[in-house]
């Protein structure tokens, strides 16, 4: 089969970090975390170009991957490493303010397929550039909302399709965590509300964490400092009707939960990776004389790859299909910048209501 070339701009922790490889596609192994380890990971890519403006990061690429990839070429030009390589895909890992104009760049050079980090962008308006750009040039592209490509939420989806337990009518998401930044952690976080919905946001109401009453525009420097980004919590009405919840916190403790409200019945996932279903209309016997539903634990399926890897994966068969990726597509992840960036407004104009600007 057709090995497909890749290429990096921008080589941050995110671009390059490197865990131990995985001796097999297993998701009981460790998955690679970042673009270039998914890259080395997978048999049918390999990365030709990387590219940074700065010394320091292309000096820990050569520390840290050249005996993995013993033939990928350094740039500091994104351009001409384009133009010199012509890959089949290019990663856009720079900070999120730049890029829309790589992103449109990439696109317009013929590159067959883009993977962008997260959060698309800062602006709607740099989004709905990026959009543009990939669909007129029939570009392939996918954004890195690497939950999308988790086994666990792929049964919730499920419950909510199927409706086992009947209609969602409320979603909700909890953050606790050291870096539980909005744009960082956070993007995840909303993402997962709206791919779970199964709709894009009506309106939001946002109220961000104190001392951050000045942080109404994101310029894209986040992932540094947690000083430097607030954490948030909304309310979130769906298009559909569904309602979503998104509570974040800084600090110690930490968890990652998710809480779906069914006409029959509640659904958890736990912070150690079960499902657990508190049934509202199960058979004689089922709930306790103090009227307390018993706790059911759901399973879900092993895949050969997650995060990052499966992100690859899917570009890949999406190339070898022609065919658009069809997670976490940008028009998906305008959708999740949208409600950010709502949480944002909202909280300027004094918790307001915030009507969602969808594409």
């Amino acid at each position: 089969m057709k090995t497909y070339t890749a290429a990096v701009i921008g080589l941050s922790h995110i671009s390059q970090a490197r865990a131990p490889l995985p001796e097999a596609l297993s998701a009981a192994l460790p998955m690679p975390r970042s673009h270039v380890a998914a890259y080395a990971a997978h048999p049918r890519i390999k990365l030709v170009g990387a590219c940074d403006l700065l010394l320091e990061p292309i000096t820990r690429f050569e520390q840290t991957w050249r005996d993995a990839h013993p033939d990928t070429k350094i740039y500091t030009d994104y351009r001409e490493m384009i133009a010199r390589e012509r890959p089949d895909i290019v990663s856009v890992v720079t900070p999120d303010d730049q890029h829309a104009d790589i992103v449109v760049a990439v696109a317009r050079a013929g590159v067959p397929a883009i993977w962008c980090e997260k959060p698309l962008a800062t602006t709607l308006e740099d989004a709905d550039r990026m959009i543009d750009a990939v669909e007129a040039n029939k570009t392939l592209m996918l954004v890195s909302h690497t939950r999308r490509w988790i086994p666990l939420f792929h049964r919730l989806r499920e419950l909510v399709t199927k409706r086992p337990y009947g209609a969602l009518k409320l979603v909700s998401a909890r953050l606790f965590y050291s870096r539980a930044m909005l744009f960082r952690n956070g993007t995840h976080a909303v993402d997962m509300l709206t791919f779970l919905a199964g709709a894009p946001a009506e309106w939001v109401i946002g109220e961000l964490e104190d001392g951050f009453d000045h942080f109404n525009r994101y310029l894209g420097d986040g992932g540094r400092a947690v000083e430097s980004e607030p954490s948030a919590n909304a309310l979130i009405r769906f298009t559909n009707g569904v309602r979503g919840s998104l509570l974040m916190q800084k600090g110690a403790i930490q968890s990652n939960a998710y809480e779906l409200v069914f006409e029959n019945a509640v659904v958890r996932s736990a912070d150690d990776g079960r499902i657990l279903v508190e049934r509202l209309d199960g058979p004689p016997g089922t709930v306790t004389q103090a009227g307390i539903p018993v706790t059911q634990v759901l399973g879900y399926p092993e895949w050969t790859a997650e995060a990052e890897l499966a992100t690859v994966s899917e570009l890949v068969d999406a190339l070898d299909k022609g065919t658009p990726p069809p997670l976490s597509t940008p028009r998906a992840a305008r959708a999740t910048l949208a409600i950010l960036l709502g949480i944002l407004e909202s909280h300027a104009r004094g918790n307001a209501k915030v009507m969602i600007n969808n594409r």
